[in-house]
């Protein structure tokens, strides 16, 4: 008694008969009120606040889950997706009456309260599913008038939703740890399976875990976490829900959790599709149109040829494919290892801006191509400059009037410029963009350098663009998102000119000028390939495709180091063939098929046009047709006669060391004019030659500015003109 009259007690029992009254009254309350309460707002239980989304492969495969809006990661999945033994194992841990209240179970609310005056304070719930369940979906504070409220948005979810609803709404709900919200997820992060496939020792673990997940993780608490698994398991059985032997089975089960996933796979891939957020949050699945089992022989492939190039310098790489008729990537390979900090690992190759080399020249010459040329068109080859820019050749050595053919695959660069000087560096940049080079902004100057590679563009681009010839002319948006609906494809080059740049392009001999027989582009199936090496060899870049593929590879450094005099046709191109040999791996080799109006000719080696019976030197290639009674025409358009060298504006100097009398320049021309028997030569209205085809005259260098005249002699008069300019004195 006199325990009794103590001042502790006397304040406990004035708690204890408070919240009796307390409950009594809510109880009551919830009687009279019952039908009377609104629903539910349906808004407030969907997912999308949780749902994590899952991004895979275009074959279904994990590559990565990006979290919720709250942080963690949610698969809701209905009812009947989840194991049987997780339902029994949540009941009998939190709420054994669950099908027989009404939301509010009035003996556990009195038996909270008890314990809570005890306490002095708000330390045991008492609450059913059904008030764990309002919990999550709108928290409320520990006081009276917050479980008070959690109550009533029970009777409110129990008046909304069937207990089976309630169910799956708590099981995709509630916290498990390792920022697993929902049992899906619960059972994907702890055991490795799906959460209908889960064992009964494995459910009833995981049912433990929403009543304190820390406290119970089985890393830090392995016996804790046993000890009420088992206790759980124990309840079951005493209910009758399993046998007696099942369930101590089940509790001497080890539990074995399954090895974190290896996240993310294809990392540069995932950042992409992240940072530009194509996924919209809330969705629960995206396939992206990588193929991993491609991408994951990429980067081993990427790692074992930047360790044979050790020695030249060549610390990083890039790799791109993509599949042609859709425009999905299938690979995107952005360093040598992802998670290398110290080689900056984590930046992406494939989208930087990085110099493309010579890799925009069939760009060139589709345009000269348009204009009336093909791949027979003869273009000079010889020392020249435009007012101060002074294209040089790789080797010093120059070949003078050469087959386009040759000049693309021989990666020539005066050819190049003088050929871009022809079609015009604006048309250039404009067709570039409309190819898939968005980075190149038409309406900036740029200038001849454009040609051999002066604007900065992601090897991604460049990809896509090589994939716009790869479709014979028509553009299509690289794409990361699979299975959704392919845009129409936009004419950009027609079919024919795309045609005679990827035939170009395909054909070894072409190379030999500059490369040799043998190259690592030449490939056991047809492919058009280019290469391109920028100023001081800071990048290597090999770029091409086959009727079904394109690939594009980047080799260089990060911080824009140069490489140690590493050609692309050594660094990026013998990896460019690895990664083909892989991507056509399974596909079909073809042939790259003549578009209507293409056909092969006899053309005279020395003036590039159709071959006549005055023709000595014979060379069959393909040309386009372009209208009744018209044939071949020169680089740069289809005039009756047209200057090939010099080129307008040149400059040249006088070698002050050789007599003059050796200093001569070549005057050459391409003649369309029907019937034309020769060429008359003047140079300031004095007459040089007039040769017959070929055409070719000789002049000897004065000094000065200069007017050169070129005259088709014949039934069809026709004329071109050029101006050009000589430095220097007299020996």
């Amino acid at each position: 008694m006199a325990l009794a009259g103590t001042p502790g007690m006397a304040v406990r029992i004035a708690r204890a008969s408070h919240c009796v009254r307390f409950a009594a009254g809510l109880l009551g309350l919830a009687a009279v009120v019952w039908l009377c309460l609104p629903r539910y707002p349906a808004e407030r239980l969907s997912y999308a606040s949780l749902r994590s989304t899952r991004l895979l492969d275009r074959d279904g495969v994990l590559l990565y889950e990006r979290r919720g809006a709250r942080g963690g990661y949610c698969r809701p999945v209905p009812l009947g997706a989840i194991a049987p033994a997780v339902v029994l194992a949540t009941l009998s841990s939190e709420d054994a009456g669950f099908r027989r209240h009404l939301g509010v179970d009035p003996a556990g609310v009195l038996r909270a309260l008890w314990l809570d005056a005890r306490a002095g304070r708000f330390a045991y719930g008492g609450s059913t599913i059904t008030q764990q369940l309002a919990k999550l979906l709108g928290p409320q504070p520990r006081t009276l008038r917050g479980k008070a409220r959690e109550a009533l948005d029970a009777l409110r979810l129990e008046r909304t939703l069937t207990k089976d609803e309630i169910l799956e709404q708590y099981l995709n709900r509630a916290y498990y740890g390792r920022l697993a919200y929902g049992i899906e997820a619960a059972a994907e992060r702890y055991f490795g399976k799906r959460a209908s496939a889960l064992s009964l020792d494995e459910a009833a673990f995981l049912a433990v875990l929403p009543r304190a997940p820390s406290a119970y993780d089985p890393e830090r608490f392995p016996d804790r976490a046993r000890q009420r698994r088992a206790h759980v398991l124990r309840h079951m059985a005493r209910r009758g829900w399993i046998g007696q032997p099942e369930a101590e089975a089940a509790a001497a089960t080890p539990i074995v959790l399954a090895q974190p996933a290896q996240e993310p796979r294809a990392p540069h891939v995932i950042d992409y599709v992240t940072s530009r957020e194509l996924v919209p949050a809330g969705v629960p699945e995206q396939r992206l149109s990588i193929d991993l089992g491609l991408q994951e022989q990429l980067e081993r492939q990427v790692r074992l040829h930047l360790g044979e190039l050790a020695g030249r310098a060549a610390g990083q790489a890039g790799v791109v494919v993509l599949d042609n008729a859709t425009g999905e990537v299938l690979a995107m390979v952005g360093s040598r290892r992802y998670d290398e900090a110290a080689a900056c690992g984590a930046v992406n190759a494939t989208t930087a801006l990085r110099p493309p080399g010579s890799t925009l020249k069939p760009f060139v010459y589709a345009l000269a191509i348009e204009d009336g040329a093909h791949p027979a068109s003869l273009v000079l080859d010889v020392p020249t400059h435009w007012r101060g820019y002074q294209p040089r050749e790789a080797r010093q050595h120059y070949h003078g009037a050469v087959a386009l053919r040759d000049a693309l695959g021989s990666s020539l660069n005066v050819p190049a410029v003088r050929t871009a000087a022809r079609v015009g560096p604006q048309r250039l940049a404009e067709v570039l963009y409309a190819a898939g080079l968005r980075s190149i902004d038409p309406a900036r100057a740029y200038g001849l350098p454009l040609a051999l590679g002066g604007a900065s563009v992601p090897l991604v681009e460049l990809a896509n663009a090589y994939a716009t010839l790869a479709r014979g002319g028509s553009y299509l948006p690289y794409q990361l998102l699979h299975g959704g609906p392919t845009p129409a494809p936009v004419r950009v080059i027609s079919a024919g000119s795309a045609f005679l740049v990827a035939d170009s392009l395909a054909d070894p001999a072409a190379r030999r000028l500059e490369f040799g027989f043998e190259t690592p582009l030449e490939l056991p199936f047809p492919a058009a390939a280019k290469t391109g090496t920028s100023q001081a060899f800071g990048d290597n870049v090999a770029v091409g495709f086959t009727p079904a593929v394109t690939v594009a590879v980047w080799v260089g450094n990060f911080n824009g180091a140069p490489m140690h005099g590493l050609l692309a046709m050594q660094g990026a191109a013998p990896l460019w063939r690895e990664v083909m040999l892989l991507a056509m791996r399974g596909r079909l080799a073809a042939h790259f098929q003549p578009p209507p109006g293409v056909a092969r000719a006899e053309i005279c080696a020395d003036t590039g046009l159709l071959a006549t019976p005055g023709c000595v030197r014979h060379r069959r290639d393909f040309v386009a047709e372009r209208g009744p009674g018209s044939g071949p025409a020169a680089a740069g358009g289809g005039r009756p006669i047209e200057i090939l060298g010099p080129p307008d504006g040149a400059s040249f100097v006088l070698d002050p060391v050789l007599p003059r009398s050796r200093q001569k320049l070549e005057l050459r021309a391409t003649v369309r004019a029907a019937g034309a028997r020769a060429v008359r030569w003047t140079v300031d209205g004095e007459l040089v030659g007039e040769p017959g085809p070929p055409y070719v005259a000789r002049w000897t260098l004065a000094p000065g500015p200069h007017h050169l005249r070129a005259e088709a002699l014949g039934p069809e008069p026709a004329a071109d003109e050029i101006a050009f300019e000589v430095e220097g004195g007299s020996t």
